[in-house]
């Protein structure tokens, strides 16, 4: 009888939780929503000694994959356990579930909206077609190493693979990340990383082409993007714990973008192949 109560209390908690990111992605679609989705396969850590976080970030962000204008918008983050070391963590648009009840070991499916390119500032950029918001979904799994002693020291490496259930771009993107993260003083800790990821023809052409249709609209050059490494990219986060319960979290993230994704008129002559995401968060955990 214990374990049935304890797995139906599981599941209405993953419910309840689910409604809520719900609710809090439903609000993310708003005018200050950050498009954070093609950064977010690189998922910050969200780690605060509790097992459950929620909370609010808003930042800075590249107005397209690949562009040099800056737009400011909002986003939901949180972590909410599902039992033992199950969790599932949410940033922006990007759904990880952890099944396995492990210390260390990750794995579990990932969900991905990237909110695709509309209404862009760029004058030219804006006369190329609009891309449609994307569903992926894949799996992503890794190990971290915590120590006993501090929770909140670890070092993980992980993988991840998404492929498009939209129709959108029918392609898939892969790539690798590992992080470290330390406490640094009683009240602060400190985290970084880096990723590298890799695009298919189809998700690259799609995000970084240029048809002869959109070319005839806005005077840009015919370009077919191929496979390859998309970008690589570095990230740092500092962590102010201001009591047991509320955390303020302040991020700053690099990504270049190399091969195809750089060399696409739409980043080499009308954009940028660096590409900067910053912000603060607010976060309650319990």
């Amino acid at each position: 009888m214990r374990n049935i109560v304890s797995g139906t209390t599981h599941v209405h908690t993953f419910n309840l939780i689910f409604r809520i990111w719900l609710a809090l992605a439903a609000a993310s679609t708003l005018p200050l929503c950050v498009p954070v989705s093609w950064a977010t396969d690189v998922v910050i850590p969200l780690e605060t000694g509790t097992p459950n976080l929620i909370g609010f970030g808003i930042g800075g962000y590249p107005d397209y994959l690949g562009s040099n204008d800056t737009a400011v918008g909002a986003a939901p983050v949180a972590r909410i356990g599902l039992g033992g070391e199950r969790f599932m963590q949410v940033f922006g648009t990007d759904v990880q579930v952890n099944l396995l009840n492990h210390p260390n070991w990750r794995l579990g499916p990932e969900i991905l909206v990237r909110l695709g390119r509309k209404d862009v500032d760029d004058p030219v950029v804006s006369q190329v077609s609009e891309i449609d918001a994307a569903f992926d979904v894949g799996l992503t799994g890794g190990y971290t190493w915590i120590d006993s002693q501090n929770p909140l020291k670890r070092i993980g490496i992980s993988a991840w693979g998404l492929w498009d259930a939209s129709g959108v771009h029918n392609g898939s993107t892969f790539g690798a990340r590992v992080f470290g993260m330390v406490p640094v003083a009683r009240p602060v800790t400190v985290a970084a990383g880096a990723a590298a990821s890799w695009g298919s023809k189809d998700y690259m052409d799609t995000y970084f082409g240029v048809s002869p249709e959109d070319s005839l609209k806005s005077g840009l050059p015919v370009y077919a993007a191929g496979s390859g490494v998309r970008d690589v990219r570095g990230w740092f986060l500092a962590m102010f714990h201001l009591s047991r319960t509320w955390h303020l979290g302040a991020a700053v993230m690099y990504s270049r973008l190399l091969g195809d994704a750089s060399d696409s008129p739409l980043v080499s002559e009308r954009g940028s192949p660096n590409q900067w995401v910053y912000g603060v968060g607010l976060m309650y955990g319990w």
